[in-house]
């Protein structure tokens, strides 16, 4: 048993009336890891989707414009992937804005925490389906610089673009993970407070 929920379990179990302080503190320590975790990783998304913002555009004034329809159809289908990643970033980040603290008792709010740190878990282990359309689009292109240009290029173009989607792949396993993690730990702190005393 942590520190964090033996506290807390001693504080919600006793049978004196538990210091408001106390539980405030106790469960301030178990989620404020959590808020640590969230606020580095908000960072690095805001940052993302900024740069997904600006790229869509581009992608779509090339949808227009492309010399070939393969080519347009590509930059069409990778600016549509690129729509999905600003949209699944949106609702990841207002799930996190959900999980915060708010007005509920301490219970109530390491229950929300876990459901939310759930959703963006699944969230982000469903990140290669709702990415696949930019991916997909890269291998319109290729194809299209084999038939028109070189089948060199298409073949280091799609090289680039399965390692491309391995790493991104790997990196949204591992944040997967990491979130599991973290629910596992406000998981077992909710067992600690709901076991027998």
């Amino acid at each position: 048993m942590s520190d964090d929920a033996s506290t807390l379990r001693a504080a919600w179990m006793s049978e004196a009336a538990p210091s408001k302080d106390d539980i405030r503190k106790a469960a301030g320590r178990v989620l404020d890891k959590d808020r640590v975790d969230r606020l580095r990783e908000r960072r690095l998304r805001i940052a993302g989707v900024v740069a997904l913002v600006f790229f869509v555009p581009v992608l779509l004034w090339a949808a227009a414009h492309g010399v070939a329809p393969l080519v347009r159809g590509a930059y069409a289908l990778m600016a549509a992937g690129c729509v999905a990643a600003v949209v699944a970033e949106w609702v990841y980040l207002g799930w996190s804005k959900r999980a915060l603290p708010g007005p509920d008792d301490t219970l109530s709010q390491l229950q929300r925490t876990v459901f939310m740190l759930d959703c963006q878990q699944w969230l982000a282990r469903t990140a290669a389906l709702w990415s696949s359309p930019v991916f997909a689009g890269v291998v319109m292109i290729c194809v299209w610089l084999y038939r028109e240009r070189t089948a060199a290029g298409a073949v280091t173009l799609g090289a680039v673009n399965i390692a491309a989607w391995i790493g991104s792949g790997v990196f949204t396993r591992r944040a997967a993970a990491a979130l599991g993690r973290r629910r596992r730990h406000l998981e077992d702190v909710l067992a600690e407070l709901d076991g027998p005393s």
